[in-house]
């Protein structure tokens, strides 16, 4: 009762608040409705459901939501229906929510359960025809029909239940655009093209149009999307909503510089949005643009972005490729929840390469994991610090004693595995890969490892083959995974295929070990110009790489 009780007084002082600022602001009126009136109503109504007389509550709530049109009112009144299963009360006060609060999804989320509790969808329809009919605000509860129709499976019956409510509004453009929605979701995409279309003929400006027509074609003719969109922003610069799904759109398509244009289109449309910024920080971040990603993400943090630890982990990586490290790590000790383990990791990183090995070493042995899971990255950050010292030997001997912790965890296994390569123990690597397997059979990664092993240090080509075919399956198109094919191929006598394979790889991630792989087996072919070209390209930005040098050394004239 007394968690009870203190809810109530919490509700109670915000609607007082309310009618005290926004909702009483309005003109007083003379009688019970006034500022005064409505708050001795109001603290009527609380007394007698706190008495269990909730038909008195709700009577009184109901009136004073309906003249005050107050959400905080409205909220009250439903949450008092809802208690006391007035099924028809609780439906109508629901359906005033939606229009007072329409960006809110309280209101419509109330009414699919009230609806969906009925179990019967021709006495939803019914009930939803009659909130429609009585309605203020038609246009817009039509738009939420499919949301209040939410809790019933069978879709092609919510399209036929959309038709009937909708029945006596059919000049309305929402109808249109409440009939497009339903034949989407019911499969019917032809009808769902022909309604959207009707919509913005209706309303050529209207956004949900917009987007509605996108998504048919996204089904219909997924290459058109981004240039719908492009015409639309094009006819109707102003419209905030279509410019940020134009930018998803670029994002998704890997058209960064686009997405970023795009994102700040947004942002100028609707500067107190946090989220607006923060997705231009983090595409400005990925293109490597620090000083525009600082810019924006300290724009996302002054609006009050939801999430700050999510802001302050992209800002220490902004300070890290700035070379700030001291910065960096500022940023990361302000993080906290769910990133909180992740960027404590990051710190000792960064006190590694500042202060040396051992200082990394004691920053990360000082922090107090949370769960199994923080304890087994802690270790893996950790021989991350001693494979970057080149400790291959302290390496494997922290992961042999961290296996032996934590048996049956596939990351510190697979750690181990790659150490042991190190020091030459491959009878380790290959034990610990095949546990890795039998632990999680869908690890691309560790068929690839073990099958680029045996490809290179063994001559169990074929078998190695096999599990890199394997690894290709569970992951098409990783491009490590293809170098590895590429390099067994090679190492079969299949240069062609090996060629093939290696240059899809180098194309979509450039990186040395690949570039190596490939020039060898180009030079093999003759093509030897092209070799030392893709060689020396990733020399340039990896003077120190050791495969690299070899192979070049390899094949020095």
């Amino acid at each position: 009762m007394t968690a009870r009780r203190g809810k109530s007084k919490v509700v109670l002082a915000a609607v007082i608040a309310a009618f005290a600022t926004g909702a009483a602001a309005q003109p007083a009126r003379s009688g019970p409705t006034s500022r005064e009136g409505g708050i001795f109503e109001f603290l009527a109504a609380e007394v007698a459901a706190q008495r269990g007389e909730t038909g008195v509550a709700l009577g009184t709530l109901s009136r004073l939501a309906k003249e005050t049109r107050d959400p905080l009112v409205a909220r009250r009144a439903v949450e008092i229906a809802i208690r006391a299963r007035a099924l028809e009360p609780a439906l109508e006060l629901a359906a005033l929510l939606v229009e007072l609060e329409p960006e809110n999804p309280l209101g419509r989320d109330l009414v699919a359960s009230l609806l969906g509790s009925r179990g019967e969808l021709d006495k939803a329809t019914e009930s939803v025809a009659g909130l429609v009919a009585a309605s203020g605000d038609r246009a817009l509860l039509i738009t939420q029909l499919s949301y209040f129709f939410a809790k019933f499976p069978d879709k092609k019956a919510v399209l036929a239940s959309v038709r009937t409510v909708c029945g006596p509004y059919e000049a309305l453009p929402e109808t249109h655009y409440a009939l497009g929605v339903a034949a989407l979701l019911a499969g019917e995409d032809e009808t769902a093209r022909t309604e959207s279309l009707a919509v913005l003929e209706a309303r050529p400006d209207w956004a949900q149009a917009a987007i509605l027509h996108a998504q048919v074609l996204r089904k219909l003719a997924p290459a058109q999307v981004i240039p719908f969109y492009e015409a639309f922003v094009a006819r109707h610069p102003q419209s905030k909503d279509v410019w940020l799904q134009l930018a998803r759109e670029y994002t998704t398509a890997k058209r960064t510089a686009e997405a970023r244009t795009a994102f700040r289109t947004a942002e100028k449309l609707a500067p107190a949005d946090p989220q607006l910024p923060y997705a231009v920080g983090l595409l400005a971040l990925q293109a490597g643009d620090f000083i525009e990603a600082d810019e924006a993400l300290r724009r996302s943090l002054a609006l009050g972005h939801p999430d700050p630890g999510a802001v302050f982990q992209l800002l220490g990586q902004v300070a890290e490729g700035q070379k700030k490290p001291e910065d960096a790590i500022d940023w990361y000790r302000k993080v906290e929840g769910q990133d909180w383990m992740r960027s404590q990791l990051r710190i000792a990183t960064l006190v590694a390469k500042r202060d040396g090995l051992a200082k990394g070493r004691e920053y990360l042995q000082s922090i107090e994991p949370r769960t199994q899971d923080d304890r087994i990255q802690m270790i893996q950050i950790e021989a991350q610090l001693l494979r970057d010292a080149r400790a291959w030997g302290d390496t494997y001997e922290m992961l042999s004693q961290a296996v032996a912790q934590f048996p049956e965890s596939f990351e510190l296994l697979y750690d181990r595995a790659m150490a042991a390569e190190r020091v030459n123990k491959l009878d380790v690597l290959e034990a610990d890969l095949r546990r890795v397997i039998e632990l999680k059979p869908d690890y691309a990664h560790a068929y690839n490892a073990l099958g680029y092993t045996l490809a290179d240090r063994t001559e169990r080509l074929e078998e190695a083959q096999g599990l890199i075919e394997k690894a290709v399956k569970l992951a098409p198109g990783d491009p490590f995974i293809l170098d590895s094919l590429g390099w067994v191929q090679y190492r079969r006598g299949n240069l062609e295929d090996a060629a093939k394979n290696l240059r899809l790889a180098h194309a979509a991630r450039p990186d040395p070990e690949i570039a190596a792989h490939l020039g060898e087996v180009l030079w093999k072919l003759g093509e030897r110009d092209e070799a030392k070209r893709i060689w020396q390209a990733a020399l340039t930005e990896n003077p120190d790489h050791e495969t690299l040098l070899g192979v070049m050394q390899k094949f020095k004239p």
